[in-house]
């Protein structure tokens, strides 16, 4: 049946592909001379400006004036209208999910210990971090590339890339702005930016973002305090060289120690779903510093482009957790850094076909230093079974990566309108966890732990396919590409008994994605529609999946369990049950837009995804109890334990993949004899059900019901468009969206919010 259904879809898609193409034609003879059109949206998704209609790759963009007059500086936010694509908030960051392919690996102290599913590349900066995506200002444009990609950016990226593209500095004119939003939960944002050429090779460009906000959870949890500034310098003394400088200071604090709220299954069940039980910490820190450059010299026959890259990071931690009777605070310090260098060679626009090359290097280090104190605030000294102290050795304990890469991708011209294409990156990763604890049980012992886990790998990906232009603006595609991702190495990961200098490369087998799209990209009516669609079926491997249970008996007497041997404390893998699971997605997304006169415009989105386990089955031989958190000594009955039997998720849904979402928007334009204007826009999404995990233990609160949302906006502009006001309601049902789930606490998205946005010209 689900291959019937791709079969189905993509017949249809194909079909729709023709069909439009025809009526191309058709509607070429009935151009009319009215002005009003689509924009051309130039994109760097191929890693040069290209329009993006030429480019044959799924994907969706955003321009900088559509988040302006709602205020959007996050992922989450600027993400939150384009279907098929969901935003999980952690206590690492945020998680980008892109038809479905979700990321769920775990964390060492609060850090996260994989690459992302879907990264996010600033300036073409790739970064591990799951927090690239906050703090964004004075932008050209978000570029959404539904995935894998990893031909051309990372591998560890086999879910997509968000590139967000920051302003540059310009040559030729003088120019400044300023933005200044104040909002509910005293929401005050502020932004500026000074745009300055020194001479006719030389331009300064300065920007900053400030923001302050309340939290959204009863315990002040999910506040935000972001300070960030930005300076730019492009050198360009000829037309074939040019060279851009970018440093970068942001500084961070929040209480997401605390943010999550007491689980429900539906919003129905809360009279306000942003409570909490929950103690709230103190405040996490975190201050970034980047500098990056980018050297691009044009040669003629091909541009050469090089990407140096350097960050660093350190900051706090402060998680308060209150269970049973016991209260237990833990302060992490956190330290890191990031080094990347990109060098590579593309092919001039002239050029009788289409190439780039190139190799990249990135390292990451992240270091952690965490102490337990009690009541008092003194330091824990053991002897207590929460207790975990975990001390630095050197520089040495820490999380470490280091990918290095070659890549070609090739377009050739077989007929005018007929293109091949093809790619391979070559890539080694190198993964290290280095661990030492000093950890106190409430037996009264000490139990230190040094671990020193290892994972290499390297690894081809590959991309093969085809382009045909069915007219002058008209294509279809499709293609065929393979992505690997390394596992998690600490966090919950399953069936592994990890010890000093463990090798795990062949213990952690990478997740693995083989991925089939079929795609088309047409204009209609003289540039006032735009249909683009693409049908894919992803083949995916190794997603780790491993379930913990908790007690653990010996030998059973005369078929009878002995209770001597339960301890309700420990947790352990399922010793016959897969740690890995294989999937697989199919669907559809189809994006349109269209300029019905010079006053309207309608936007419309529509994904649908199909999920399923096709292979994660969990095979237990002796009686079990699904792991959940227990407080030391808890009696447990014999009869609450489940018969030794066999659980299998086989035809199940994955997690993050709703089967339909549906997005709609709507701006209409009022002009006045003044000669200013305003603007009103409506934003309307539907998303069916879906799950956050793959637990059956954890129905019915990992359940997201089907809900519909939107949002309001209206801008009104002067006369010579000088400054603008804007007024704004988000999340107009007030709807509480699931985020993330826990035990008994979750994460959800944010309550209704309202503001207003001035913003200045000059």
């Amino acid at each position: 049946m689900c291959k019937r259904s791709f079969q189905f879809i993509l017949t249809l898609t194909i079909g729709l592909m023709f069909v439009f193409g025809d009526l191309f034609y058709v509607f070429a003879q009935e151009r009319t001379t009215e002005e009003f059109t689509l924009e051309e949206i130039t994109v760097t998704a191929q890693k040069r400006a290209e329009n993006q209609q030429k480019v044959a790759i799924s994907m969706d963009v955003i321009a900088a004036d559509e988040l302006k007059s709602l205020g959007k500086s996050d992922i989450d936010d600027i993400l939150s209208n384009i279907s098929n694509i969901m935003v999980q908030r952690s206590q690492d960051g945020l998680r980008i999910s892109l038809r479905g392919y979700s990321d769920s690996s775990g964390t060492n102290f609060g850090q996260s210990t994989s690459a992302p599913a879907v990264a996010v590349n600033m300036d073409g900066v790739f970064s591990s971090r799951k927090d690239t995506g906050t703090a964004l200002y004075d932008l050209e444009r978000v570029e959404v590339l539904f995935g894998p990609q990893s031909t051309m950016y990372a591998s560890n990226s086999p879910g997509g890339i968000v590139n967000v593209v920051t302003a540059s500095p310009k040559l030729d004119t003088y120019e400044g702005s300023g933005v200044l939003e104040y909002g509910n939960y005293n929401l005050l944002h502020t932004e500026g930016m000074v745009n300055a050429p020194i001479n006719s090779i030389m331009s300064v460009r300065t920007a900053f973002q400030t923001e302050t906000r309340d939290g959204y959870i009863s315990n002040g949890g999910d506040d935000e305090d972001t300070k960030s500034g930005r300076l730019k310098i492009l050198l360009k003394p000829s037309e074939n060289f040019s060279f851009n400088v970018t440093g970068e200071l942001i500084k961070r604090s929040n209480h997401m120690s605390g943010s999550t709220v007491d689980a429900f299954v539906n919003q129905s069940d809360r009279s306000d779903p942003w409570t909490t039980s929950e103690s709230l910490g103190g405040p996490n820190t975190d201050t970034t510093k980047n500098i990056s450059g980018r050297l691009e010299w044009d040669f003629g026959i091909g541009s050469l482009a090089l990407v140096p890259s350097y960050s660093t990071h350190n900051g706090a931690r402060d998680q308060k957790m209150t269970m049973g009777t016991e209260v237990s605070q833990t302060i992490t310090a956190t330290e890191g850094n990031e080094k990347s260098v990109e060098l590579r060679m593309a092919s001039s626009a002239d050029f009788f076909f289409k190439w780039i090359v190139g190799v990249n290097y990135y390292k990451s280090e992240d270091f952690m230093t965490s102490l337990d104190y009690d009541t008092s605030g003194n330091v824990k000294t053991g002897l207590d079974y929460y207790t975990q102290t975990m001390v630095e050795i050197g520089r040495d304990s820490g999380v470490y990566e280091t990918v290095k890469a070659v890549y070609i991708n090739v377009t050739y011209p077989i007929t005018d309108r007929f293109r091949g294409t093809g790619g391979i990156r070559y890539s080694w990763d190198d993964y290290t966890l280095n661990q030492y604890e000093v950890r106190g049980h409430s037996y009264g012992t000490y139990e230190a732990i040094t671990s020193k886990n290892v994972m290499k790998y390297n690894k081809p990906d590959y991309k093969v396919g085809i382009e045909y232009d069915m007219g002058e603006s008209s294509m279809v595609y499709a293609d065929y590409s393979t992505s690997y991702r390394v596992q998690s190495i600490a966090g919950g990961m399953p069936g592994v008994t990890t010890g000093k200098g463990a090798n795990l490369s062949e213990a952690y087998p990478p997740e693995q994605l083989k991925a089939y799209t079929v795609g088309a990209k047409n204009r209609f009516l003289n540039n006032k529609l735009q249909v683009n669609a693409s049908a894919f079926y992803y083949d995916y491997k190794n997603f780790a999946a491993g379930d913990m249970v908790i007690g653990y008996f010996g030998p059973l007497t005369d078929g009878q369990l002995d209770p001597a041997n339960f301890d309700p404390t420990a947790t352990q893998p399922d010793p016959n049950g897969s740690s890995w699971g294989d999937g697989k997605w199919y669907g559809l997304d189809l994006q349109s837009s269209a300029a019905i006169s010079g006053a309207d415009t309608v936007k419309f989105s529509l994904s649908y995804l199909h999920s399923e386990w096709a292979d994660l089955t969990f095979d237990y031989y002796y009686p079990y109890k699904v792991s959940g958190f227990m407080l030391p000594g808890t009696p447990i009955a014999i009869d609450d334990l489940s018969p030794a039997t066999t659980v299998t998720y086989n035809g199940k849904p994955m997690t993050m993949s709703p089967e339909l979402t549906v997005d709609l928007s709507y701006k209409h334009q009022f002009y006045f004899s003044s000669g200013a204007s305003m603007e009103a826009g409506i934003d309307a999404k539907y998303k069916s059900a879906y799950r956050l995990s793959w637990k059956e233990s954890d129905y019915t609160y990992n359940y997201q019901e089907a809900f519909v949302n939107g949002d309001l906006s209206g801008t009104y502009s002067n006369a010579d468009g000088k400054w603008s006001l804007s007024a704004y309601v988000k999340n107009i049902r007030n709807y509480a969206e699931k985020k993330s789930m826990g035990q008994s606490q979750m994460r959800i998205g944010a309550p209704r919010t309202f503001g207003a946005v001035f913003n200045v010209k000059f």
